[in-house]
């Protein structure tokens, strides 16, 4: 049986192949959120099970919280994992 490298490394839950499911989380955020919110939000890191997202205002910070769940559901679905288990919103850097 053959196997190809990109279903070898899907099925990794740790280096490389965690790796590129965070870079797939990360590149995809505009995507998931829509034009309107991925105006106002850039994904910084995911940092142990934590994703950081920079908000272009403390507004959009808290009402980005409101839907945290329903975020993370959809990047986990991404991923094809539960890798995200939190997010944290912040506003600027």
């Amino acid at each position: 049986m053959t196997w190809k490298l990109s279903e070898i490394l899907k099925e990794q839950e740790s280096g490389v192949g965690r790796t590129i499911k965070l870079c797939k989380i990360l590149s995809a955020w505009k995507e998931v959120v829509g034009e309107k919110i991925g105006s106002h939000t850039e994904a910084v890191k995911i940092s142990h099970g934590m994703l950081f997202v920079s908000t272009s205002s403390p507004v959009w910070a808290q009402e980005l919280s409101f839907l945290k769940d329903e975020l993370m559901g959809k990047l986990n679905l991404v991923a094809g994992s539960q890798i995200i288990k939190d997010i944290r919103f912040r506003c600027g850097g």
